[in-house]
């Protein structure tokens, strides 16, 4: 049995209460801008582009000066949208055709648009919707999953899903509607991870109630708790959702982000993105589940937020457009496991962001307080500091030599001034290597004369292969294979790293 679409009114009104700020993500003042910047946008974030195409359009401001544009300067400027030496030819093709065949001037019609270099009926919609308010609904990856999520097509292509969608909802209505299906494909229907827990649209969706199986993944879907659903109200004012480097360790881009950039009086973030895997784990422990809006690919526990809180791409190539359409009002960062860029990205998209700097258990003490006071659970983030601080009081002695590495092939270590040199220090062991996460050759591995060996299962998955490999080469030496979260998530898992090497060091 054929389940019923949701009615295009209905359907419409919970986007609008959702989306009210739904609209063209690629930044631009004429069509000319529009098409180039579509273009740039192929297989790129919207948001990288808009950082791109400032620069651009200073040197190549019009078709005229496109069309000329030497090669490798275009490419120079175009490379971080990727795919730039195809992008740039397409470019320098827009420029001369427009100049020869249009006096330098964008066409507004589609079948005109769709005979110009890099230009496709999806980029000529584009731009016919939004430079010249020609009814339009152009549907791209993000409308051709909801759309088959919601049920309002079972086509197999973006053209019969798009003639779907036109046959269904008012023309009057179609550039509205593909900005804000974007929009919810963006922030909350993600491809692989849904937040059907937070979605607005959730009571009309077949596929978020369990009725019928997800066509994009091809399994049925699960939610979050009820308790981390957000109110009815909240759904219907905000769209507001619930809820070599490995994914968790400390292991930093060498350029680290600077000082925080918390704007002065700003109330108690609400959207919360956080990059770092164990700050994503210690905001659910303390009960902000329903605050976390994104999270990186490495942020994965809880297990259940998988399927509620959805990816923002990894925590040093980070998917700024994705970040952008989430409209956090605070993205959490940390030194180390995060880059600069990604921190003057933020800050050129005008997203407020708070950087931890954790090199030592100490150093939690201070993060856990001041994540306690900007998020609003200072008692809680008071408990669990003071607990930490007792666990550190006393003196430590020298103890064992040892060394902990991080990687294989290859060998990294993680030095004395790390974390987790620190974490080594606080269970009664002294930390050796050099400093930072260098990469160690066999003989300076040799060298080192470690007593002990710990091999975390992450951010390198060391096996117990591994542990018999050093084993062998170190016979004098206790070489120990150790849960990595433990060893590596600081914040959330200090007081079980901490146990965790203070039983190595008492066995």
């Amino acid at each position: 049995m054929s389940l019923p679409k949701p009615k295009p009114g209905d359907l419409q009104a919970l986007l609008r209460a959702a989306y009210p700020d739904a609209r063209c993500a690629l930044d631009h003042g004429d069509p000319f801008q529009l098409v180039v910047a579509t273009i740039l946008s192929a297989q790129c974030t919207d948001a990288r582009v808009n950082l791109t195409t400032p620069a651009l359009f200073a040197r190549f401001p019009d078709a005229a000066s496109l069309a000329v544009a030497p090669l490798a300067e275009l490419e120079t400027l175009i490379k971080s949208t990727g795919f730039y030496h195809n992008k740039a030819r397409n470019l320098i093709g827009l420029g001369q055709a427009l100049m020869a065949r249009h006096g330098g001037r964008v066409p507004s019609d589609l079948a005109t648009l769709i005979t110009l270099p890099g230009v496709g009926q999806k980029t000529a919609n584009v731009v016919l919707s939004n430079a010249f308010g020609v009814a339009a609904l152009p549907v791209d990856t993000h409308i051709f999953r909801v759309a088959r999520r919601l049920g309002l097509s079972k086509a197999t292509t973006p053209e019969k899903v798009e003639a779907d969608l036109c046959r269904l909802f008012p023309r009057e209505d179609w550039i509205e509607l593909h900005h804000q299906l974007i929009f919810h494909g963006r922030r909350v229907c993600d491809a692989r991870r849904p937040d059907c827990a937070g979605c607005p649209l959730l009571d009309l969706c077949p596929t978020g109630l369990g009725k019928m199986v997800d066509p994009h993944s091809g399994v049925k879907l699960t939610s979050a708790p009820e308790a981390l659903r957000p109110s009815g109200e909240k759904k219907k004012n905000t769209g507001e959702r619930a809820s070599p480097t490995g994914p968790s360790s400390s292991l930093g881009g060498r350029n680290r982000p600077p000082s925080p950039t918390l704007s002065p009086g700003q109330g108690t973030p609400q959207r919360i993105i956080s990059l770092v895997p164990s700050v994503t784990e210690l905001l659910v422990q303390w009960g902000l589940a329903a605050r976390l809006v994104g999270r990186t690919r490495y942020c994965i526990e809880p297990r259940w937020i998988r399927n509620t809180v959805p990816t923002v791409g990894g925590t040093k190539d980070p998917d700024l457009g994705r970040i952008r359409d989430l409209a956090p009002d605070l993205v959490i960062l940390e030194r180390d496991e995060n880059l600069q860029e990604t921190a003057e990205a933020l800050t050129a998209l005008g997203l407020p962001w708070l950087a931890l700097e954790i090199r030592s258990v100490q150093d939690c003490v201070a993060a856990l307080r001041l994540l306690g006071e900007k998020l609003g659970v200072a008692a809680a983030a008071e408990l669990r500091a003071s607990v930490l601080e007792a666990l550190l009081k006393g003196r430590r002695r020298k103890g064992p030599r040892a060394l902990a590495l991080v990687w294989r092939e290859p060998w990294m270590s993680a030095g004395p001034d790390t974390y987790l040199g620190d974490l080594l220090r606080q269970g009664g062991f002294t930390p050796i290597g050099p400093d930072r996460y260098p990469v160690l050759a066999e003989a300076t591995l040799e060298a080192l004369g470690p007593q002990v060996i710990l091999l975390p299962t992450e951010p390198f998955r060391f096996k117990a292969r591994h542990q018999q490999e050093l084993q062998k080469r170190f016979p004098e030496a206790a070489v120990h294979l150790v849960d990595g979260q433990s060893l590596t998530w600081y914040l959330s898992r200090t007081e079980e790293g901490l146990s965790l090497v203070r039983a190595l060091r008492m066995g």
